[in-house]
């Protein structure tokens, strides 16, 4: 309807508002967890440096911190959705254009991408480091920033096409609070909701050969003797598997979520956008639970005070020449 101002706005009732302002505040929830929880990670991994040493450790804290910048994303469009509610402008009908140079779906339009590509690299990791064992431990930090490089340089195409296509779109459609879709050319969304599918059902197929590979490579671990390797096989095992377990939470959380948008089950999309980050929360639990050295590094930090040394931990990065 036109609204004495002379504004083209979306015809909402009283309950809609608080039912939009109640989910905004769950969004609000969810990204303080979300952030936190990653950038913790994060943080931990780059404040000590003896995390910062472990290959393995680098290439999570970027998949953490994707995590996290997105979980930002949600504390401001959460924030930035119920201030322009209470102005009076969230219903206002706006161009897909400007929708998309919302802060919230900027924000997103990062880190939703580099989600995906971190993920995959995460996979291609282990399947590298299983497939290629003695010749995995000899690889330097070098080689994980190199992966989270280009995990970054995965996303950029989807990133400049989005912005590209929404230009094209000028006129009047959605209202001021701006889902993420309204801000994107409609071909061009479901688009990027199918390549997410099938960039983490690759990501999770990754870990049927993964697992397999991984027995062998217990079984060359058996048949050397030298202690140092033997350490690194059985760290090995436990970052897979560690690993692998959060691949499941992410078929859970992230995976049949989206096949239930893409087949648009349900009208009300809210509740996906919320169970969508459930993996992501879940990492710092799992982490924590499984990495010791995750585990004292958050402690540490809490507590302000330097790492204690983990000559277990350590072992890994210290591969000689001759191994």
């Amino acid at each position: 309807m036109n609204r004495s101002d002379g504004l083209l706005v979306q015809n909402v009732t009283d309950e809609q508002i608080a039912t939009y302002v109640r989910g905004f505040i769950i969004y609000g929830i969810e990204g303080c967890l979300l952030a936190i929880s990653n950038f913790l990670i994060t943080l931990v991994v780059f404040v000590y440096s003896d995390l910062r040493q472990q290959k393995e450790y680098i290439i999570v804290a970027g998949l953490a911190f994707a995590n996290g910048l997105q979980g930002f994303a949600f504390i401001v469009a959460g924030i930035g959705r119920i201030l322009m509610i209470k102005a009076g402008y969230g219903f206002v009908l706006v161009s897909r254009w400007q929708c998309s140079m919302a802060v919230w779906n900027l924000i997103w339009l990062f880190a939703t991408p580099w989600q995906d590509t971190t993920l995959l690299m995460v996979s291609i990791d282990r399947f590298i480091a299983v497939a290629f064992p003695l010749r995995y431990f000899s690889y330097s930090t070098k080689y994980a920033y190199l992966l989270n490089f280009f995990a970054y340089v995965g996303a950029l195409p989807q990133i400049s096409a989005s912005v590209v296509i929404s230009y094209s779109y000028q006129e009047p459609e959605f209202p001021a609070i701006c889902y993420t879709q309204s801000g994107q050319g409609d071909g061009f969304f479901r688009f990027k909701l199918m390549l997410r599918f099938c960039i983490t059902v690759i990501s999770l197929a990754l870990y049927v050969p993964i697992l397999i590979l991984l027995q062998k490579a217990l079984k060359t671990g058996q048949s050397i003797s030298e202690r140092q390797v033997a350490a690194q096989i059985s760290r090995l095992k436990k970052v897979t598997i560690t690993l692998a377990i959060s691949a499941f939470f992410v078929l859970l959380f992230s995976t049949v979520p989206d096949i239930i948008e893409m087949l648009n089950i349900l009208t009300d999309k809210l509740p996906l956008y919320i169970i969508v980050n459930g993996n992501e929360i879940a990492y710092i639990f799992i982490y924590s639970l499984r990495f010791k050295d995750i585990r004292q590094g958050l402690i540490s930090l809490f507590l302000l005070r330097p790492l204690k040394k983990n000559n277990a931990a350590l072992a890994p990065r210290q591969t000689s020449t001759r191994t």
